[in-house]
C-alpha cells in the first residue's frame, strides 16, 4: 500500500566496488535512472518537453575510487513500501553497486548536493606499525603547505585547513575526514602524497571513501543518512 506524498524525498546510500569503479559518474547516473524506472516506484519527473527523473547525486565520485558511502537524492509522488525499498532497489542493481539503506528525509532537510561539508576516506597499509610517531606529528601541525599537481597545474593548499581528523584503525587501516565542500574539496590522494613527502615509509595500497556529512547549526558534523529516518 502506497501513501500519497507531496515532494517526498529518499535520500538512498550506496556502494561501489570491483570493476564498477571504472564507470564515470554520467554512466552511473544513468544506471540509477534506469533502476529506478525498473523498480517501478512512483518517483516525480519533471515537466516541460523532456521530463527526467528528479535525482541529484550528494558528490560525483572520482573514476577508479571505491565507496562504501555514497548518496543520491530522489523526489517522490507517492511513498513507496520503505520497510522493503531497499531490497526492491538491489533487485535492479549489478554486482559492484549495492543500496546501503534508504533516508526518508526531513522536511526540512537541505539537498545533499548543496549540504556536504566533509568526507570520511578510508586508507588501506601494508603496515604503519613504524610510523605512528611520524602519523601523529604531521596531523599535529597547525600548518602544512603542500605543493603539487593536478591536470598539470600546480596547486598549493595548507592541508591542515582541510583535514578534520584522523584516526588509526589498526596496524593497517587508517581512517581521515576531510572538507568536502565546494570550496574546499580535498582530494583523497593528496593526503598520502603529503604523507609520503613527510617520510612515511607505509605503502597505500588502497583509499575508499566511507561516508559523507553535512553540519548541523552548531557545526557538528552529521552523516548524510541521519537526516531522517533510516531504513535498512
Amino acid at each position: 500500500m502506497t501513501v500519497k506524498a507531496k515532494n517526498m524525498v529518499i535520500r538512498f546510500k550506496f556502494k561501489k566496488f570491483g570493476p564498477v569503479i571504472y564507470i564515470g559518474h554520467l554512466d552511473i547516473m544513468r544506471f540509477f535512472q534506469k533502476a529506478i524506472r525498473r523498480s517501478g516506484i512512483d518517483a516525480a519527473y519533471t515537466e516541460g518537453f523532456s521530463p527526467h527523473l528528479k535525482l541529484s547525486f550528494a558528490q560525483p565520485l572520482s573514476v577508479g575510487v571505491e565507496t562504501d558511502g555514497d548518496y543520491f537524492d530522489l523526489e517522490m509522488n507517492t511513498l513507496p513500501d520503505m520497510e522493503n525499498i531497499v531490497k526492491d532497489m538491489n533487485a535492479q542493481c549489478v554486482e559492484g553497486i549495492e543500496i546501503v539503506n534508504a533516508t526518508l528525509l526531513d522536511d526540512d532537510t537541505v539537498n545533499g548536493m548543496s549540504s556536504v561539508k566533509a568526507a570520511d576516506y578510508l586508507y588501506y597499509f601494508d603496515d604503519l606499525s613504524n610510523d605512528l610517531k611520524l602519523i601523529e606529528a604531521f596531523f599535529s601541525q597547525e600548518t602544512y603547505i603542500f605543493e603539487y599537481v593536478r591536470k598539470d597545474k600546480v596547486k598549493t593548499k595548507d592541508l591542515m585547513e582541510d583535514i578534520y581528523e584522523y584516526r588509526i584503525l589498526n596496524d593497517k587501516e587508517m581512517l581521515v575526514k576531510v572538507n568536502a565542500s565546494s570550496a574546499g574539496n580535498l582530494k583523497a590522494d593528496v593526503v598520502t602524497e603529503a604523507l609520503e613527502k613527510y617520510g612515511m615509509k607505509a605503502k597505500c595500497i588502497k583509499f575508499k571513501r566511507h561516508d559523507l556529512y553535512t553540519a548541523d547549526d552548531e557545526g557538528t558534523f552529521v552523516s548524510l543518512r541521519d537526516k531522517g529516518k533510516v531504513y535498512d
